[in-house]
């Protein structure tokens, strides 16, 4: 008699199992996201050709992931679906990622591999920003990104249940590492695009990279001269330098004076890592207009004005305390700047004294020793001359971590523009470990 009740609740068990799995297949994929834990809202938006549908989603995350009951933020996912039986492509943004809420966008990855396609968009960005950000700023860790991440993937594997990968640019990529080191089980493949690991505050390999390494040597020194001049002609540029940050109504922490000085360090990062070309840079005897014109244009006071910075925030508190960033080096510059040092810049420059940490460099020292030793199939996009490729990640003698460079590629440098030889190395490496 026992066995035969015992039969019955078995029977009675697989068929509501069967019924279950019948009943999920019959579900739209609006009523599959509806249905998922922690979700605040699911609305429709158009999508591309490669993609069947597309769907943005909020999602309630903890301010504090190990301290729940500080409060909650919505976070915005937008997810581009192809199929159930499809792999995913999980996209850590480090900053808004209004961008892919259009029906244009499509990560290479996604078309490469003939994926789904999950962004996430990071903590405190875009529509991704708590109430009261101000007073909130000391939740805006790696750890509680990270933990974001962690918290989605797991979420979402409840409707996809293929192979993921976890991709990132820049900051995405640094944003892409920090969750792989942290939950190294979450995804199978990673590809972090120029993604620097910083140990300090203000990094000195940056600046040594430019001086010594990127471009050529008769480009570095053409950069640098134009540096030079842009400071010998400061009595007839810098009447045109004010009169631009009055039309635009721009605002700063730091004296006007020291704000040209700045954007002239600035231009040889910037002129680099965008992959400027030398002949763009006007000869020395060119009119005042001419000169001017160029230096705003690669080195805007823009970036240093606190109306240009005001969506980057988030950023520079992250950079303050966690991510790092980069140093100048003036000394070239010296006798004709008007500032005495710039070490110190990145917090004087762009935080307000409410949102000021001190460093730690932990988590990156986590993650460097987790790609020397433990990491799995993940592959790195560096561009040759790009100055965040002087603090690149490294596998060391890890062979499980790929890392290709691009010759002369700069911050732009993806899989599809790499050289022929190797897009095709990196394509074919992704395809062996997702068949793995």
């Amino acid at each position: 008699m026992v066995d035969m009740i015992r039969l019955r609740s078995l029977l009675l068990l697989s068929l509501l199992l069967v019924f279950q799995a019948v009943q999920a297949q019959t579900l739209t994929l609006e009523q599959r996201l509806k249905a998922l834990p922690d979700v605040y809202s699911v609305k429709p938006m158009e999508s591309n050709e490669f993609f069947k549908q597309a769907w943005v989603v909020m999602v309630a995350q903890p301010l504090d992931h190990q301290h729940p009951d500080k409060g909650f933020f919505t976070q915005r996912v937008i997810v581009s679906h192809l199929g159930y039986d499809k792999p995913v492509v999980f996209i850590t943004e480090g900053y808004a990622g209004d961008y892919a809420a259009t029906p244009k966008y499509l990560n290479e990855l996604s078309l490469v591999l003939d994926a789904n396609q999950i962004f996430v968009e990071h903590r405190f960005f875009g529509k991704s920003v708590p109430d009261s950000i101000d007073t909130k700023w000391k939740y805006l860790t790696v750890e509680n990104a990270a933990a974001d991440d962690h918290q989605l993937v797991q979420m979402f594997k409840k409707i996809y249940h293929d192979k993921w990968i976890s991709t990132g640019i820049s900051k995405g990529g640094e944003t892409c590492l920090y969750h792989r080191a942290l939950y190294p089980k979450d995804v199978d493949i990673s590809v972090p695009y120029v993604a620097p690991l910083n140990f300090s505050r203000e990094e000195r390999r940056e600046p040594a990279f430019i001086e010594h390494i990127t471009g050529t040597k008769e480009g570095r020194e053409k950069v640098a001269a134009f540096q030079r001049q842009v400071l010998e002609r400061r009595d007839q540029l810098f009447p045109m330098f004010q009169t631009l940050c009055d039309e635009k109504k721009y605002t700063f922490r730091i004296p006007l004076e020291a704000v040209y000085d700045y954007c002239v360090l600035e231009y040889s990062f910037s002129f680099w890592q965008w992959g400027h070309d030398i002949d763009e840079i006007p000869a020395p005897d060119a009119p005042d207009q001419e000169i001017f014109d160029h230096f705003v244009q690669v080195s805007s006071p823009e970036y240093f004005s606190i109306e240009g910075s005001k969506g980057f925030l988030p950023f520079f508190v992250q950079a303050a305390r966690q991510l790092g960033y980069y140093a100048y080096d003036m000394k070239p510059f010296a006798d004709l700047m008007t500032i005495k040092s710039t070490e110190g810049y990145l917090t004087r420059i762009w935080l307000p004294k409410e949102a000021r940490f001190p460093f730690s460099s932990a988590m990156s020292e986590k993650v460097d020793k987790y790609l020397r030793s433990d990491a799995r199939h993940i592959l790195l996009i560096y561009g040759g001359w790009d100055p965040w490729s002087a603090s690149a990640a490294e596998a060391g003698k890890n062979k499980g971590v790929m890392k290709i460079v691009k010759p002369e590629g700069s911050h732009r440098t993806r899989i599809m523009n790499l050289p022929d030889n190797l897009r095709q190395q990196a394509i074919d490496t992704l395809k062996v470990w997702l068949s793995e």
